[in-house]
């Protein structure tokens, strides 16, 4: 069993859920499953502003209509934000150019039918709520809360993700939380291993919520491919997003966003320390 610290951190007010966030120079930025913002906060000055990413309605979107943004990928020079490819319209990305202060649509329904063929899943079990990327290589995390339970990593190489790439998948089989099967919902790579998050939530659909059981942390070896443990570090939680905050020698201070299912206008924003 894995020793660790979980403490309230901060509170957000102006959103009041969280599926994604990084963490880079005292910012934090944010998104959430119904909107189609990109937020950013400060934390010393405790100031919260906001970027559009689409026309129309941008907060607290219907969930028949939002685009779903499930997942981030943040560098010095650009921003990747992934819908979850759950129905048509959540087969979108979003990538911010910012050199060039640009704001640009893609269309991923190509990468997302090509995930479901390779795979072998129904469309009610694609549900991808994390992304990763490290040394050329981007990690597709699908959560397993659809009918076939499906907890899968596709690995995907090549020059773009709309078009020209290469995939490859493997599926896992994670704990349960109160006799509740657990699904990723974000990670992380950090030197060739992946730290993720798995939630458990009462229900069998990508699309309906059920009753938060918790959530777990835990490791996979890239190279192999395998899970090397887990820990249970929440039984009420709901976490979706997971950041690198800072290393403590063996130690990793990570920062979590939590989904708490309601229309709460703040969020809480919580430390998790941990041995790696």
């Amino acid at each position: 069993m894995k020793k660790y610290n979980l403490i309230k951190f901060l509170k957000i007010i102006g959103l009041s859920t969280v599926s994604a966030l990084t963490y880079q120079n005292d910012v934090i930025s944010l998104i959430a499953d119904n909107s189609n913002v990109l937020y950013e906060y400060n934390i010393k000055d405790a100031e919260l502003t906001k970027i559009t990413l689409s026309e129309g309605e941008i907060e607290n979107i219907a969930k028949k209509d939002k685009l779903d943004f499930e997942s981030m990928i943040d560098s010095d020079k650009s921003t990747y934000i992934f819908g979850s490819g759950s129905n048509p319209n959540r087969e979108k990305a979003v990538y911010i150019n910012k050199d060039k202060n640009t704001v640009e649509t893609l269309n991923l329904n190509y990468l997302f039918d090509s995930m479901k063929s390779f795979a072998e899943i129904s469309e009610n079990d694609l549900n991808i709520e994390g992304v990763a990327y490290a040394n050329n290589e981007w990690y597709f995390l699908n959560r397993g809360n659809g009918p076939g339970n499906k907890n899968i990593i596709f690995t995907v190489q090549g020059n773009n993700l709309v078009d020209d790439f290469n995939l490859f998948f493997n599926e896992f089989e994670l704990p349960e939380i109160n006799k509740i099967k657990t699904g990723f919902s974000d990670g992380i790579v950090i030197k060739n291993k992946l730290y993720f998050i798995a939630t458990a939530e009462n229900s069998d659909s990508t699309y309906n919520d059920g009753k938060i059981e918790g959530t777990l942390f835990g490791c996979i070896n890239l190279k192999k491919m395998k899970l090397e443990y887990t820990q249970i570090i929440s039984t009420e939680n709901k976490f979706e997003g997971i950041t690198l905050y800072e290393l403590k020698g063996k130690n990793a201070v990570f920062l979590l966003g939590e989904d708490e299912d309601n229309e709460n206008n703040q969020t809480d924003i919580y430390k998790l320390e941990i041995k790696l």
